[in-house]
């Protein structure tokens, strides 16, 4: 969902609850009409207006007897923040109890962006990719979007990502003392060695309860922890001994892009990584696929930073190339890429060879944001 930037509560506006008192004059400046002074009547009324149980309101009422000062929009939104604080809480003792049979961890993580990337020169290939990116864009309409939506929702419902284990790494890193970090110059990775803390506290969040920041905090951790509560089993291996093992490198990067194609009445569906997942187009080693990628970086930049072989648009179209040259698609007709993000130039670039090599395959992207925007 879109947010309103006009809906947004501005630093000067937002009221701050650090006591009844300061609850009860939000209540009564926002015309909620509750009167009750008695606590079990006031409690009864504020369970009413705001559909919140029993336990929401004592943690609610202990908060404001414990001097701290909650920065808020409004009532709600105070409210809000006492939900969130307990649902974290709660998905934090759940994740505890299962590092609890866990004394050794180790977690993996390949940093290629350690090297340093020399620049290609692709002077060569600039009007051709300008060529091809303007022959074949097109603007995503709402619903083609919310297709591709859809299919992300699902993925998040059934793997990792890894930002979901960096916060993992983080709950255990602040409360663990002894920790060995190594890196492979050879494999590229890098190891974290740590003995699983008997307690894990709330070190781990930086920002002061009752700030802004905390509120946010707890808002954007707490799909997370739901996640690695869903998932981390399927991402922990046991290594040796007492030891276990987690390789991060196989969780979905954050900035992953989706992308889906209909061609000959047929759907596919890749993502950008180099994950192998169900009914997903797979990985192409370099040796055996068809088409060229290029080095693009983090800007957009072509000729540096790493090569694109996993970008979900060439993984489609190698897909496709494959199944054409079996005989189980034609090598005609329409196809159309839809994509959230605009493909890279290394992706036009690899458009641009497939076009040529199937000039009979008119090919359309639909994408809704451009390169990173």
């Amino acid at each position: 969902m879109i947010e309103n930037p006009a809906l947004k509560i501005s630093k000067r506006d937002r009221i701050k609850i650090s006591n009844l008192k300061d609850f009860k004059k939000a209540l009564k400046n926002e015309n909620y009409n509750i009167k009750a002074t008695d606590k079990e009547k006031f409690k009864e009324e504020i369970k009413k207006t705001f559909n919140i149980n029993d336990d929401i309101f004592e943690r609610l009422y202990k908060c404001l007897n414990e001097d701290i000062a909650y920065k808020v929009d409004n009532a709600e939104d105070f409210i809000d923040y006492i939900k969130k604080i307990m649902i974290f809480e709660d998905k934090h003792e759940i994740i505890c109890e299962k590092l609890k049979s866990i004394e050794k961890l180790y977690i993996n993580r390949e940093e290629y962006e350690r090297e340093k990337s020399t620049r290609d020169n692709v002077e060569h290939i600039i009007e051709v990719i300008e060529k091809t990116k303007e022959n074949v864009s097109r603007k995503i309409s709402l619903e083609e979007l919310e297709r591709l939506e859809v299919l992300e929702e699902e993925l998040e419902d059934k793997y990792l990502f890894a930002k979901d284990i960096e916060f993992l790494k983080k709950m255990i890193l602040g409360n663990c003392k002894n920790v060995i970090e190594t890196y492979n110059e050879k494999t590229k990775i890098k190891t974290l060695k740590m003995k699983i803390p008997k307690d894990i506290d709330y070190i781990y969040i930086k920002a002061k309860e009752g700030s802004v920041e905390y509120h946010q905090y707890l808002n954007n951790n707490i799909d997370r922890m739901n996640r690695l509560i869903k998932s981390i089993d399927k991402y922990i291996e046991h290594y040796k001994d007492d030891i276990f093992n987690i390789n991060q490198s196989l969780a979905l990067q954050d900035s992953i892009n989706i992308a889906l194609a209909t061609f000959d009445n047929k759907e596919f569906k890749a993502i950008s990584g180099k994950n192998d997942i169900e009914d997903y187009c797979k990985v192409i080693p370099i040796e055996k696929s068809r088409f060229k990628s290029r080095k693009v970086n983090k800007l957009g930049e072509l000729g540096i930073g790493y090569n694109r072989v996993n970008d979900s648009e060439k993984k489609i179209l190698e897909e496709i190339h494959k199944k054409i040259k079996k005989k189980i698609l034609k090598d005609r007709g329409k196809l159309t890429l839809y994509t959230k993000w605009e493909p890279c130039p290394s992706c036009y670039f690899v458009i641009s060879q497939f076009s040529e090599m199937y000039p009979n395959i008119n090919v359309e992207v639909k994408y809704n944001k451009k390169y990173g925007e």
